[in-house]
């Protein structure tokens, strides 16, 4: 869907995702969905938008071309705002059925995730999903929430291939059997963490153990059992608490 973005002088203006590469100079190609939310809102040449891209740039610019395949657009001003989380949090999660995974995926950019890698585990409900569908949904939130970011959506794979990845920074995971190790017994510093949250099932204890046995440290969300897609979106929340940018500072080095 269109997002809109309020400037400093307050009207309201469609936000477009827009890769670096459509950029020439001071003109940016508007292509496909893009162009499709510019053609919805029968928005045509002299609109105004807001464009950024996966550098953390955000451009005002203005529709100077608009064509049946690609609008141009000359850039007005640029600027980098900081909107992003210096924290490098990656979030891991079970495969969930259909709206489920996408309110996930919707909730974790919001949240300011960096990077989702879903994976499938013993009790998953599914093990395929679709990682187009997620990125597209990964873009819509990012205009909404007015991040200069989109996060990386990975394509789906095992928990024990994940567990071996080099992971940078805190490996942790979340587990309801956990009996006493909270996210405020962690650290106090953390530049990155990879968060892993188990499916409805939960994980099996041997799951749980190759993680442990690479590195990764299990703690509780909290004394009740959470469904798996309220679990992921705690997680992310209680890691950018932490660690990141939400409601603190400073809370990074």
């Amino acid at each position: 869907m269109p997002s809109a973005a309020t400037t400093r002088n307050g009207p309201s203006v469609l936000r477009l995702f827009v890769p670096s590469s459509q950029a020439m100079g001071l003109r940016i190609r508007i292509t496909g969905a893009q162009l499709r939310h510019l053609r919805t809102l029968r928005l045509g040449v002299g609109a105004r938008l807001v464009v950024f891209d996966e550098r953390g740039e955000e451009h005002d610019v203005r529709v100077e071309h608009l064509g049946a395949r690609v609008a141009e657009a000359a850039v007005l001003a640029t600027r980098r705002p900081a909107r992003e989380s210096a924290l490098d949090l990656t979030l891991a999660p079970a495969l969930l059925k259909g709206a489920k995974m996408d309110l996930v995926v919707e909730k974790a950019t919001e949240l300011g995730v960096r990077r989702i890698a879903p994976v499938t585990s013993r009790h998953a409900v599914t093990t395929t999903g679709r990682t187009d569908r997620w990125q597209r949904i990964a873009v819509a939130a990012a205009k909404q929430s007015g991040r200069t970011q989109v996060p990386a959506v990975d394509a789906p794979r095992s928990l024990p291939e994940l567990v071996r990845h080099p992971w940078p920074g805190l490996r942790l995971l979340a587990w309801e059997a956990e009996p006493e190790r909270a996210l405020a017994a962690l650290p106090e510093r953390a530049t990155a963490v990879v968060v892993v949250v188990g499916p409805e099932g939960g994980l099996a204890a041997e799951e749980v153990d190759d993680a442990c046995a690479h590195g990764f440290v299990t703690f509780r969300l909290a004394p009740r059992i959470l469904r798996a897609e309220t679990a992921a979106v705690t997680a992310v929340a209680l890691c950018q608490h932490r660690w990141g940018d939400l409601s603190s500072t400073d809370a990074v080095g």
